[in-house]
């Protein structure tokens, strides 16, 4: 049986990768119904990829729970942000996304406590971290040109320092479960690493296409976005057949 759930899962991942390109290419003049079908299609592919990935791995602990429910409020990110019909509906997509980073954060923090209890929650070189990235992020968006209306700096501010601080955790968590010479260590590390630093470079491109009127239709950087969004969320979704419940 996990046999059929590993082929099952190789099949959905390698899926959606192809089915994505497909959905950018669509979208190139606009959200429509067809389009909303071709991303949630890819949606729900990372969510059931989490659940083969928590049947092969035999773990439904907290951690899994938590990796699924972030996956879960991301599906619902990717719903709104996709809908046309009213403003208010991006700002739920927004607010989907920005809750799956904290659960993605309660996730890696509940692995770290047990790979290291006497942790703080907070070191100086994250603190570091996230304060740079805000720095840079206001810094780039200048140079670039990027309007960023007054009202909205703050919740995007906010928004970067939430995926800093995701990707620092998932680091932390990565290093430390490797370095505890778990089964596939290295593997589930680099997957936990590269899953969070792919999402940070598609929450990044995003920011630039929202709000960077040159760049509203730019095909290439669309590309990016949504490559480097479902290239994460697969890897992340892997996580609980790699770490040990």
């Amino acid at each position: 049986m996990t046999t059929l759930y590993l082929c099952l899962f190789i099949a959905v991942f390698v899926g959606v990768n192809a089915l994505n390109p497909v959905y950018v290419k669509a979208q190139r003049n606009g959200p429509n119904y067809k389009t909303l079908a071709l991303k949630m299609t890819c949606a729900t592919g990372y969510m059931v990829t989490c659940v083969l990935s928590m049947l092969i791995g035999n773990n439904f602990s907290k951690f899994a729970l938590l990796i699924l429910l972030a996956l879960g409020l991301s599906w619902i990110g990717d719903l709104f942000l996709h809908l046309w019909q009213t403003k208010v509906f991006p700002a739920i997509g927004f607010l989907g996304f920005l809750s799956a980073h904290f659960v993605f954060i309660a996730a890696y923090w509940t692995k770290i406590k047990e790979l290291s209890p006497d942790r703080a929650f907070f070191t100086v070189p994250e603190i570091a971290a996230v304060a740079a990235f805000c720095v840079f992020f206001i810094l780039f968006s200048l140079k670039i040109g990027t309007n960023l209306k007054s009202v909205l700096v703050v919740p995007v501010l906010i928004y970067c320092a939430v995926i800093t601080t995701m990707l620092c955790k998932a680091a932390v968590m990565g290093v430390l479960y490797a370095k505890a010479g778990l089964p596939h260590g290295s593997l589930a590390a680099t997957t936990a690493i590269l899953g969070a630093a792919l999402f940070v470079a598609s929450d990044f491109s995003i920011a630039i296409l929202l709000f960077n009127e040159k760049h509203k239709k730019n095909y290439p950087l669309k590309m990016f976005n949504m490559v480097t969004y479902f290239m994460a969320v697969l890897l992340l979704s892997a996580l609980p057949m790699l770490i040990a419940a």
